[in-house]
């Protein structure tokens, strides 16, 4: 895509080492490799934040914007319920299926490129569904979104960490993710305002300015092009896992609403093969990473604890918050009577907490490590989805809103510390890899949890429920998941207390 690689020693002369960050011991790690220890930060590295944040905030707003612009989207292109949903899943299905492979894509390549490369192709497939005149082209570029998304998203995580010293880590990863989550609370609302005023196609062409500001930023700011040494890429391992996770997650999504007789669709045997089909690609996939010297993705990571338990916890998050953002403005649609502005409007008591707080969280790592913040946030997380849940059943708004602000206070001290932690404590070699591991993760709990929520919101209409009390019943399976991430915190190892800076 015309980028080409910088001179790495050369991007490297102005940073003084002051010291040894401790890499984690990996029982595969065949070669030394040096740690971004303590490399003193680099001089424009507040730029290249800036220009990572931005490509961050392409991906977040696209996945709230489309939420609320999906009735109007599906109305023009003569799409159904199921087909509208299909715009969202299309992109998480991808997300979920290559995230790693990015990873290691970035690894190869250098995560300056890939960022950059990202960037580019995310703009264009969002020109491609802003121009979409059927549904089919919308879908392809709604892959090639989530295509573009999954180089984007572990590169720019890594360059983060690669950049920023690791006194200032916390700070750097608590504005790269409070930024972004700024305009992911704004989506609903934006969504809601370009459907109804400038038409849905510009829920797609706003991506367009940001990409162009975000790729002038990352060549003012000369960031290094760092690359792995280790040249290998499994190629069978990338079939399996592309194909693998989307049948599973493709039979859970399609399978986890109500057959024509009241039953599940989940149970009639296409769903069976499509689903056995995909949890068995899946599992040769995982069974070849650990068994392969150089694998596309080192499963063998999770063999260290802190990795392990910070991961596990951003998994478990997602998929507990993955379907509120649609359920919720279903519920302000359908069963409060809001206008798509209203609708919008109406979420922001769960976002707005997160903007504000992701930076403070940030500051409380660099201080205190991630332990004690996520053994706090878990339970509060946990507490804010039971209370939204039982307020969905009651009609009652107020004990809604209090359960969203409960949640995004939450949120904030799990996800960026976590994702901090994880990335400060691995090598250069792996940094890559590991922000794919991350990202797959967090991609896979939220395609498992939409369809997870869909299925007990089925189930309970098939019973006879209300949409408000299905609905409800859903977060508050979500919120019994969200439980699991209060034990995985209380067992995380401890982090030793940060200096002050």
């Amino acid at each position: 895509m015309g980028v080409v690689s910088a001179d790495i020693h050369a991007c490297r002369d102005d940073r003084a080492k002051s010291g040894t960050l401790r890499a984690m011991s990996l029982p595969m790690q065949s070669q030394p490799t040096q740690a971004l220890a303590s490399i003193a930060p680099n001089p424009r590295r507040w730029l290249v934040l800036l220009a990572l944040t931005g490509s961050l905030s392409m991906i977040f707003v696209d996945m709230t914007v489309t939420a609320v612009a999906g009735p109007a989207i599906g109305e023009a292109l003569g799409l159904d319920t199921n087909g509208v949903s299909w715009i969202a899943t299309s992109y998480m299905v991808t997300l979920a299926a290559l995230m790693a492979i990015g990873g290691r894509v970035g690894d190869l390549i250098g995560k300056r490129n890939a960022f950059l490369g990202g960037v580019t192709l995310f703009a264009a497939a969002s020109a491609i569904c802003g121009a979409a005149p059927d549904s089919s082209t919308l879908f392809i570029g709604r892959v090639l979104q989530g295509i573009a998304a999954c180089l984007m998203q572990p590169a720019s995580a890594a360059l983060v960490i690669e950049n920023f010293a690791a006194g200032e880590r916390g700070k750097a990863m608590g504005i790269y993710i409070g930024i972004p989550m700024s305009f992911f609370a704004l989506g609903p609302l934006l969504g809601g305002l370009l459907a109804e005023y400038a038409g849905w196609r510009w829920v797609f062409y706003v991506n367009l300015p940001i990409a162009l500001a975000a790729v002038a930023l990352a060549f003012r700011a000369r960031i290094a092009n760092l690359r792995s040494t280790d040249r290998s890429f499994d190629a069978l391992s990338a079939v399996l896992l592309a194909v693998g996770l989307p049948l599973a997650v493709f039979a859970l999504q399609e399978g986890a609403s109500p057959s024509a007789d009241g039953g599940l669709r989940l149970l009639e045997p296409p769903f069976i093969a499509l689903l056995g089909g995909g949890v068995m690609l899946t599992a040769l996939f995982a069974y070849r990473q650990l068994s392969i010297p150089r694998p596309l993705v080192r499963l063998d990571l999770f063999s260290d604890r802190r990795l392990r338990a910070n991961v596990l916890l951003v998994g478990i998050m997602q998929f507990a918050m993955a379907s509120l953002i649609v359920q919720g403005a279903i519920y302000a649609k359908d069963v409060l009577g809001y206008t798509p502005k209203e609708a919008g409007a109406s979420l922001m008591p769960m976002l707005v907490p997160v903007i504000f707080l992701a930076s403070v969280a940030g500051r409380r790592y660099d201080r205190f490590g991630v332990r004690p913040l996520a053994r706090r946030g878990t339970i509060i997380a946990t507490s804010g989805l039971t209370c939204w849940g039982i307020g969905s059943i009651l009609h009652n708004y107020s004990v809604i809103a209090t359960g969203m602000v409960l949640l995004g206070c939450g949120v904030a001290f799990i996800m960026s510390p976590a994702n901090t932690d994880t990335l400060s404590n691995v090598t250069d070699e792996t940094r890559g890899q590991v922000s794919g591991l991350v990202q797959t993760c967090r991609q896979v709990g939220g395609a498992l949890g939409v369809a997870f929520a869909a299925a007990i919101s089925g189930i309970a209409q098939t019973q006879g429920a209300s949409l408000a009390t299905s609905i409800g019943a859903a977060i508050l399976g979500g919120a019994a998941v969200a439980a699991l991430g209060i034990v995985v915190a209380a067992r995380m190892p401890d982090s030793a207390p940060r200096p002050r800076k």
